[in-house]
């Protein structure tokens, strides 16, 4: 059921040579139709599921700094000193094509949907989600930035907008059965 979450220890997999004793975050959030089991060496009290929401951020930040964005992989660099030289360049101008991506994402208008014909395919198949994001801050800054240099117009600056961080669930329940489908071993 939605709205379910779950932390324990627990111990994986039946074979003795595979066996893993470890700790399982099992959460069924609201407005989402799977279920979250991750298995973490983590204590119980550390491993929050709204931490680990975050980890996508990691690897949209290793893309662009990678081949999506800097080309990181490309620089061959050996020495230690260049090197740290080159990603404090690289984490500045990641701050700036975000600032300006995330502020152009958000003065973008909001979708018309609501002006559609209620027999539009639009209307039949949209779920009334909040607008997803089509292209990236990091992108949207990139082509913000170029696009003002091609124009011939002033740099756009950016700002940084606010996010909340996230925040845990209530607390959990203590039946895992129903989100694991094994009983915890663990008393």
């Amino acid at each position: 059921m939605p709205g379910y979450w779950w932390s324990g220890q627990v111990r994986c997999f039946t074979e003795a040579s595979s066996r893993l004793d470890c700790t399982l975050v099992a959460c069924w959030d609201e407005g989402h139709e799977e279920r979250w089991f991750i298995v973490t060496d983590l204590l119980t009290v550390q491993a929050d599921i709204a931490w680990y929401a975050m980890r996508a951020w990691s690897g949209c930040g290793f893309k662009d700094t990678k081949r999506g964005g800097w080309n990181w992989h490309l620089t061959k660099m050996s020495d230690p000193r260049r090197a740290e030289r080159h990603w404090l360049v690289m984490a500045v101008a990641t701050l700036w094509v975000i600032s300006v991506g995330g502020e152009v994402d958000a003065t973008l208008p909001v979708s018309s949907w609501e002006t559609l014909p209620p027999t539009h395919i639009a209307r039949r198949l949209s779920k009334q989600r909040a607008r997803q994001r089509r292209i990236s801050c990091f992108a949207r800054g990139i082509l913000t930035i170029c696009a003002a240099l091609v124009a011939g117009e002033p740099l756009p600056m950016g700002r940084l907008l606010a996010f909340s961080w996230p925040s845990s669930p209530p607390e959990p329940s203590q039946e895992p059965s129903e989100l694991a489908g094994a009983e915890n071993p663990y008393p």
